[in-house]
């Protein structure tokens, strides 16, 4: 063997006979990082039904905000000028219809885990 090829070779087997002993020493006891990072909380799915139950209660509240809102806007007087009011009532529509199907998305959660 040439005397590059061994240096090679020794230094393969340092490298993975390194990377054993590293693996035996490391605690099996312990979750993986990604795990011991999470904050994973074990609790039953009808707590958890619950919670998005109301944040379902939560979220509809703050549609009906925004359609309020909206009408509000929609009768308003305008300023004086080419300026309106339609682009901010659209913009609370728009918002309410979010919050509204976030909702409905809580509440089918809730009704999965309620099973």
């Amino acid at each position: 063997m040439n005397h590059r090829m061994l240096i090679a070779l020794a230094a393969g087997v340092l490298l993975l006979g390194g990377s054993a002993g590293f693996a035996e020493g490391r605690d099996e006891t312990k979750p993986p990082m990604h795990m011991h990072k999470s904050e994973m909380d074990h609790r039953s799915d009808k707590e958890v039904a619950t919670e998005y139950k109301s944040e379902a209660t939560q979220l509809r509240e703050k549609a009906e905000s925004h359609r309020k809102l909206a009408k509000l806007y929609h009768g308003r007087t305008p300023p004086k000028g080419a300026a309106n009011y339609e682009n901010v009532a659209k913009h609370c529509e728009q918002l309410a219809l979010y919050y509204e199907n976030a909702a409905k998305e809580a509440e089918g959660v809730a009704a999965e885990l309620s099973k």
